[in-house]
């Protein structure tokens, strides 16, 4: 009697774990854990939503093809076709909220990489070292960077 009711329980915990798969399976749709965008003025704006329904297409085609859903063909097919529509919606999300033009993107490029560069060399001046991978302060003489484990030049 013990046996069985262990049997039983172990059978109730592997349909648990595999109930997301088993769902996926049948055709229904499983619910993501993170939304893609949860800023809640994206409801109302049209090219906002358009951007995310494109990306979240995308995530969910991935996941069609991870459980078996989407044939190889099938996948880049449907992935070159909602990358297109994903970055257009992209650019026109971009131009809407007045991001820089194509031509002005350089600039602005030369300008980030001026502060950075300043940043630097003001930090080095301080004496101050930073992560070249990551950018997190650096602390004492060891060799990896404590936030992401790159190896430091010592």
């Amino acid at each position: 009697m013990l046996i069985a009711a262990g049997l039983l329980l172990a059978l109730l915990a592997v349909l648990l774990v595999l109930e997301p798969v088993l769902r996926a399976a049948q055709g229904h749709q499983v619910a993501s854990a993170e939304p893609i965008f949860a800023d809640s003025d994206d409801e109302d704006d049209p090219v906002l939503r358009r951007r995310d329904r494109a990306l979240a297409a995308l995530r969910e085609i991935e996941f069609d093809r991870a459980t078996g859903k989407l044939s190889d063909e099938d996948f880049q097919r449907m992935t070159e076709r909602y990358s297109a529509e994903a970055l257009a919606a992209i650019h026109e999300a971009d131009a809407a909220a007045g991001a820089p033009a194509a031509a002005g993107e350089a600039g602005a490029q030369d300008a980030i990489e001026a502060l950075i560069a300043s940043a630097r060399t003001d930090a080095a001046r301080a004496g101050r070292k930073y992560c070249m991978e990551c950018g997190a302060p650096l602390e004492g003489s060891g060799r990896f960077c404590m936030e992401c484990g790159t190896r430091v030049g010592v």
